[in-house]
C-alpha cells in the first residue's frame, strides 16, 4: 500500500470518525473535535460510548478490534483511533 493511499484513508477514516463522535456523544451543537481532543480525559468516551464506537467501526470498516488493543492508548483521542483502524485495514486478523 502507498503512503498517499494511507494518507488518504486516514483522512477518510479521521473525518468520519470526528463527525460520528461529536454528533452521537456531544451535546447537541456542540462540535470542534480536533485529532488530538482527549476524548478519555474529557469523559467524551466512558466504557458504554467506547463499546458504541467499537461496534460502528465494525459495522462501517468491516474492521475488529482485538480485546488486547482495547487500551487507552488506543482510545486517548480521534487521531490515535484513526490510526488504529487504518492498521487493521491490513490485517487479516482484524478484517472480517
Amino acid at each position: 500500500m502507498s503512503e498517499s493511499a494511507s494518507a488518504y484513508e486516514y483522512d477518510e477514516v479521521i473525518a468520519e470518525l470526528t463527525r460520528y463522535v461529536e454528533e452521537r456523544f456531544l451535546p447537541e451543537g456542540e462540535v470542534g473535535l480536533q485529532p488530538g481532543t482527549p476524548l478519555l480525559e474529557w469523559g467524551i468516551l466512558t466504557s458504554l460510548t467506547t463499546a458504541e464506537l467499537i461496534s460502528f467501526i465494525l459495522e462501517r470498516y468491516r474492521v475488529s478490534i482485538p480485546p488486547e488493543k482495547i487500551v487507552g492508548a488506543n482510545f486517548k483521542n480521534l487521531d490515535a483511533i484513526s490510526r488504529l483502524v487504518v492498521s487493521l485495514q491490513g490485517d487479516p486478523a482484524g478484517t472480517l
